[in-house]
């Protein structure tokens, strides 16, 4: 057996699993946001999370056919695109076939649409541009660094990039997280 294939068993072998019923679910870029019955995955140490890991790597990590759904909150948006097309198509191997990947974002066009339509309304103005670059208000007030976003997804871009890998169904809903913002967010549901 090859170095690399004794690298993956043993990856696979000690790896956190969803074990509520036995399927294997993935949140990737949780933060501070646990959810029961995944395998919770972030980058920072601060985070609350089974399996430490820049999720852009998931790939090395699961193997084809073995994931149920995966869930990325406000998350894909830290990826340039590039780094975004390579996750999706590892995402789209990841999955079993009828597996799901549900995506939250702050929609581009939304946010600009906003930013236009509220010039001389600062406080609204903000709010929009927040959307784009992933910044709290009060990071602002403190002058702290944040991370911001390093792309923007518009519904109809995300949605020909799923198409693209593979995906054979992808419907548009209503954000379900973030406080539900329809002027600002999307929520992309795609089925392998």
């Amino acid at each position: 057996m090859s170095f690399r294939r004794i690298v993956r068993w043993l990856r696979r072998s000690f790896l956190p699993t969803s074990v509520s019923d036995g399927k294997l679910r993935l949140h990737l870029g949780c933060g501070a946001d646990y959810w029961p019955g995944y395998v919770n995955v972030d980058a920072s140490p601060t985070a609350e999370c089974d399996l430490q890991l820049d999720f852009s790597r998931i790939g090395e990590v699961y193997s084809e056919k073995t994931v149920t759904e995966v869930a990325m909150i406000h998350s894909l948006s830290y990826l340039r695109l590039w780094q975004a097309r390579e996750l999706l198509a590892d995402l789209y191997i990841m999955l079993e076939p009828g597996g799901r990947l549900i995506i939250e974002s702050p929609d581009l066009s939304k946010c600009a649409l906003r930013a236009l339509d509220n010039e001389g309304d600062l406080e609204t103005y903000l709010e929009a541009v927040r959307g784009l670059y992933a910044f709290g208000m009060d990071q602002i007030e403190r002058r702290e660094l944040f991370t911001p976003y390093s792309f923007g997804w518009s519904s109809w871009h995300l949605t020909q990039e799923l198409e693209q890998v593979g995906f054979r169904k992808v419907v548009l809903c209503k954000p379900q997280t973030h406080e539900r913002r329809l002027w600002r967010d999307i929520r992309v549901e795609a089925t392998k």
